[in-house]
């Protein structure tokens, strides 16, 4: 049944029964009451009431509607249910009992046991007052009044975002809340204030404060102060943490952590963020005044920004003021710290790139009068489209400019063409023919010689490439399995010679033979080196794999080249004619187990120069443990390890819903001396989080000897918690 206005009178004195009997779309409000007696032809209307009852009177005499039973009336996106309303049209006032809940329009609920509104459900007092700001948090009080829609102050009020499961009982405690003589929840600000209050962990009051204030559950951003960190390491002491973190406008927002340490002094660390229409920036940064008076600090930035379909740029800019600096106050501990300015552009097949970069190598022995300056780094790499019997033209180019204020100086201009051609047979082998020209130009100063003096000026090569490459797979069903076996082959030439002593090795120093490159054409990284001479490999892949996604693979091969000489170091694997054998084993038949063993076996006796073991075991119900091995012998050739065999190994364990732990470790095997171990337990449920770690290091980093740290962190959820805050 719809009704309008003018059909009230028809109900005056009447009475209208019977479940699910619905009056929707009724006009009331107190101007249009008054319209009504005074029989005016035109009232101004109000924003409708559409409201459902079980039972309804309306008074006439007393201008009064009474509803009764699942009463629900809807008002500007308000929500009202309870068991009964009254509606005084001439004061334009409402009041409703028993089960009374307001839902507003922002998505927050008020229940109370009787209220007292005005008829926009904006201003009046509320009763027994239980308010659910969003999924977990509520706040309770024994009255409230409203005002203007927006303010709700609540007395002797309880806030808590923690659940308390229903069969302890209406007088359980939650893990924590906060006690006050009064709450104001201001809708419009999202804020939640408080007037003598107390923290209660466990029902036990830990802390009191006579005001505070702190953003609603369902703010996403604001500022204020975030959760705290405390603890202790060996290079700065006892130390305490506390971000405040700053919503500046919708599109930037920084961090400020201050630091107090009590060996070291003072730490202030930044995080600015900012987004842009192109783009995003973020910036790390600290400062210190440390125990010697010196300042140190250290900047961490990166940016990367669109300037249109087709190019971006973008930077990263890592600097410290001592190479010590970021592992000592917990930042982070890299070996080389790279600032780079960068464009590139994506259009079809094709790439470019423009760079600058600068190194801080934080290494012992590096010194910036050695470490160089790249500017500028050009690349082009770009691809036709598949041209008659399927073939590819490519075109490479390269130049770089690098420079040092002590030591060799170098600018390269290389450019490559080349062309490729696929086949693939009738029995399913697949062939890949290519064929490519490089041409590399030096200008270089103070280039070291053996047995000559340093050479300045111009060099060169050109160097023409031939190579083919070969596999056929073999598939068989076994049942509801697939086995796989691919024997794979790969021949290469380019003539002698390719390596004269005056071109600088700048870009390809570190090399390792392995299942990954055994297969390249040129196994060096970068152009300043290139594989010379007639160069073959083979090899065999074999995979078995399930119908749920499990499966076992191996890999094994050799390489082949026809110069025995020193374009590759003793002990890298192919400074013989036979280089050593590698492969490559994984298990991984469910989500359970990941077994991955890489190794580098000698060509003379098969005994293991290189081996590296990662498995992954186990689930977070029970345990989850990952592993690794890492064994080099002093003869594989390795730059920075005469010999080195490491373990590794980190144990995760979800106990139950709330808590975690974790344990790691890393042992050298070879000296039998710990490196590294630590520890830690982390509780999480909807309002709290405890974390709790230990770590112990055993090695020594120049001025930095073996440490013990602590942390300790305490997190009240809803109370200015955000994602990522900064600490040691």
């Amino acid at each position: 049944m719809v009704m309008a206005g003018g059909m009230i009178k028809r109900l005056a004195s009447s009475t209208i029964l019977g479940c699910g009997v619905l009056i929707a779309g009724m006009m009331v409000s107190s101007h249009m009451a008054a319209a009504q007696t005074a029989g005016s032809e035109t009232p101004q209307q109000d924003p409708a009431i559409l409201f459902s009852a079980d039972e309804v009177d309306y008074n006439r005499n007393l201008q009064t509607v009474t509803a009764r039973g699942n009463v629900e009336i809807v008002r500007e996106g308000r929500i009202l249910l309870a068991d009964t309303v009254s509606y005084d049209q001439s004061q334009d006032a409402l009041t409703a009992s028993g089960n009374v809940s307001i839902t507003e329009p922002t998505g927050e609920v008020t229940f109370a046991s009787y209220v007292e509104l005005s008829g926009d459900f904006k201003e009046g007092i509320v009763k027994d007052i239980y308010v659910i700001l969003d999924e977990n948090t509520r706040i309770a009080g024994s009255g409230a009044r409203r005002s203007g829609g927006n303010f709700t102050e609540i007395a002797k009020a309880v806030y808590s975002p923690c659940k308390v499961c229903e069969d302890e009982g209406s007088s359980a405690t939650p893990l924590w809340r906060i006690r006050a003589a009064r709450v104001l929840h201001d809708a419009n600000s999202k804020t939640v204030e408080y007037k003598d209050a107390r923290l209660e962990i466990a029902g036990v009051p830990v802390l009191y404060t006579p005001y505070l204030q702190h953003p609603d559950p369902t703010v996403k951003r604001q500022s204020g102060l975030l959760a705290p960190s405390f603890g202790s390491t060996s290079y700065v002491g006892s130390y305490f943490s506390q971000p405040y973190y700053w919503a500046i406008d919708k599109s930037k927002d920084m961090t400020f952590t201050p630091t107090y340490t009590t060996d070291e002094g003072p730490l202030l660390s930044t995080e600015y963020r900012q987004r842009f229409d192109s783009g995003e920036m973020e910036v790390l940064s600290s400062v210190t005044n440390d125990s010697n008076d010196d300042w140190q600090g250290h900047i961490d930035a990166e940016g990367r920004f669109d300037i249109d379909p087709t190019w971006r740029w973008g930077f990263d800019a890592e600097q410290a003021t001592e190479k010590t600096y970021l592992s000592r106050y917990g930042f982070s501990s890299p070996s080389v710290l790279t600032s780079n300015l960068f464009t590139e552009g994506f259009r079809g097949a094709s790439y470019t790139r423009a760079d600058a970069y600068y190194f801080q190598g934080l290494k012992e022995d590096d010194d910036r009068d050695t470490t160089p300056i790249v500017l500028p780094h050009l690349q082009f790499h770009g691809q036709s489209a598949p041209a008659k019997y399927g073939s590819v033209t490519t075109l490479d180019l390269d130049g770089l400019s690098l420079t040092r204020d002590e030591g060799t100086n170098s600018h390269r201009v290389s450019a490559t063409a080349g062309w490729e051609l696929p086949h693939v047979g009738t029995m399913g082998d697949v062939t890949k023919l290519s064929l490519s020209l490089r041409s590399d130009n030096y200008l270089v100063s103070d280039v070291s010689r053996t047995d000559k003096e340093n050479y300045s000026g111009y060099t060169g090569r050109l160097l023409p490439l031939a190579a083919i490459d070969w596999q056929m797979p073999f598939v068989s069903n076994q049942g509801n399995y697939q086995q796989v076996i691919t024997p794979i082959a790969m021949a290469a030439w380019s003539p002698n010679g390719g390596n004269p002593e005056e071109i600088p090795n700048e870009d390809s120093q570190s090399f390792e033979l392995d299942d990954i490159n055994l297969f390249s054409h040129d196994r060096f990284g970068g152009l300043d080196r290139a594989e010379d001479g007639f160069r073959a490999s083979y090899g065999l892949e074999w995979g078995v794999y399930g119908p749920q996604g499990g499966y076992t693979s191996a890999m094994f091969g050799q390489s082949y080249r026809a110069n025995e000489n020193d374009t590759f170091a003793t002990g890298s694997g192919l400074d013989e004619h036979l280089s050593d054998y590698v492969g490559r084993v994984t298990v991984s038949p469910n989500s359970y187990l990941d077994l991955t063993y890489r190794y580098r076996l000698s060509n003379d006796d098969f005994s293991a120069r290189r081996n590296q073991v990662t498995a992954s075991a186990g689930s977070m119900d029970t345990i989850r443990i990952n592993t690794t091995y890492v064994h080099f012998t002093d003869d594989a050739g390795s730059e920075e390890f005469d010999e080195r065999e490491e373990f590794y190994f980190q144990a995760q364990r979800q106990f139950n819903q709330y808590w975690s732990g974790r344990a790691y470790g890393r042992y050298d095997v070879d000296q039998s001396d710990p490196l590294e171990y630590g520890i830690g337990f982390v509780y999480e449920d909807e309002c709290f989080i405890f974390d709790g770690r230990i770590r112990r290091t055993f090695y020594e980093d120049q001025d930095l000897g073996e440490s013990d740290e602590f942390l300790f962190r305490l997190v009240f959820k809803t109370l200015g918690e955000f994602e990522s805050a900064t600490g040691l």
